[in-house]
């Protein structure tokens, strides 16, 4: 594909740099950034850099006329996909998803819609007027789960356990809601988290993993937030004999023509419950997994897409197979609260055997508050095994080596991993064979 002479516009997207600056070396395109605050992140990536707010849009109109840029990347960023589709409807930028299509997956009740319409099965919800009277919030069947339609990144989501907190935490939900539209569903307790996520290229789509996740071991269980994500997810089987179908017809119906969709829901008694859909780049970066697996690599063919329209040149079902031969896991080291002082051992795990990639979100000097959202993680660390009992092996080695130091002299990792606690959960979640 003839990349040399095309034009990126990067409106966030930090996290992805260094693999676009791969991609970037070995195909020729210019990246053009917008930032007004400088991201260290973009220095080695961008050709130019505009210091123009993100969500200034008529400015960015005027950076792709003049720039004369072919196509708009935003990472995994809800509201710069938004903002990316105003530009693109006013000049010739182009991008992978319009505003009718935005409009249905950015939408948790819209999506829910679809997948009933289609046999996707989704969490029930509840029909409440927009100010719930007392009889409303009464008669509902607690616990229940309140949260905004058109938030992401668990912004604005609570669970609630009895009608005395529900106007309390109904406000709190509307005030992440950009549209003052709340959703609220039946809390599902006691099931196991999956996600799906399928590639499409012009209209077919094909699954291109799964995961499960396992939360972090935390005194009392203060914290909730993922430390693995286990690729494939132990229910990938069931999902392809009972749901994919209708999963794909829901694609379909949605007008879906190009991208990678992923969904997140829940298996509890031998059925799955969906409840939010992501039409966007995952924040998980499973390219890098897929990469590995099977040499598909969905961030280049986004990238592929808004430069030329074209995902790839040949047919993405022939390389992209959700089966992968080894196990595999995101690995996110979670923080207790504190401000980070320094950091020993992240060289020592970036040369470890069966890592593949380290993000850094958090650095010295960064505060961690003691909440249960995300942004408590340090890193997101890429790890393959070729077996269960080397995967376990590994994790423990990298929990072991690093060592995160409050500036009041701490150890600041909620937990430290365990051999038999990493085994256990991947050969709960997955079955593996021999590594490539």
């Amino acid at each position: 594909m003839e990349l040399k002479h095309k034009k990126l516009l990067m409106i966030g997207g930090g996290a992805y740099a260094n693999h676009i600056k791969q991609y970037k070396d070995e195909v020729g395109f210019t990246v053009i950034s917008i930032e007004k605050y400088a991201d260290p992140r973009m220095t080695d990536l961008a050709d130019k850099c505009y210091p123009v707010d993100r969500k200034d849009v008529e400015s960015i109109i005027e950076i792709v006329n003049k720039e004369k840029i072919d196509g708009i990347f935003v990472g995994s960023s809800e509201e710069y996909a938004s903002i990316a589709i105003d530009v693109c409807e006013k000049t010739n930028a182009r991008f992978y998803v319009n505003r009718e299509q935005w409009n249905i997956v950015s939408n948790k009740a819209r999506f829910k819609e679809f997948a009933r319409k289609t046999g996707f099965p989704v969490i029930p919800e509840y029909r409440l007027s927009i100010e719930p009277s007392k009889e409303e919030i009464e008669a509902l069947d607690y616990p229940v789960m309140i949260k905004p339609v058109d938030s992401s990144g668990g912004r604005g989501l609570n669970p609630c356990y009895s009608s005395d907190t529900f106007l309390d935490l109904y406000n709190e939900a509307l005030r992440w809601s950009p549209n003052k539209n709340i959703i609220v569903e039946k809390l599902v307790v006691g099931a196991d988290d999956i996600c799906v996520c399928y590639t499409i290229q012009d209209g077919e789509c094909i699954l291109s993993y799964s995961f499960s996740k396992e939360v972090v071991i935390s005194e009392n269980n203060y914290v909730s937030l993922p430390i693995f994500h286990i690729y494939p997810s132990e229910f990938q089987d069931q999902y392809l004999k009972f749901v994919d179908t209708a999963a794909r017809k829901m694609i379909k119906e949605m007008g879906l023509r190009n991208g990678t969709l992923n969904i997140q829901g829940f298996y509890k008694d031998g059925q799955f419950m969906f409840y939010e859909a992501g039409y966007r780049m995952g924040g998980a970066q499973a390219y890098i997994i897929t990469d590995y697996m099977n040499g598909a690599n969905v961030l280049k063919y986004m990238l592929n897409y808004v430069l030329t329209g074209k995902m790839s040149e040949f047919d993405l079902s022939k390389v992209e197979n959700a089966r992968f031969n080894c196990p595999a896991c995101n690995y996110y080291v979670e923080l207790k609260a504190g401000k980070i002082g320094y950091i020993e051992g992240y060289e020592q795990v970036k040369m470890m055997p069966g890592v593949l990639n380290i993000t850094q979100m958090c650095y010295p000097g960064d505060v961690i508050q003691e909440n249960n959202q995300v942004g408590r993680a340090i890193y997101r660390i890429h790890v393959v095994g070729k077996d269960a009992e080397s995967l376990a092996e590994r994790l423990v080695d990298i929990s072991n080596t690093l060592k995160i130091i409050s500036t009041t002299g701490e150890e600041m990792q909620i937990e430290h991993l365990e051999y038999n606690r990493c085994l256990s959960v991947i050969r709960k979640n997955t079955r593996s064979n021999e590594i490539k």
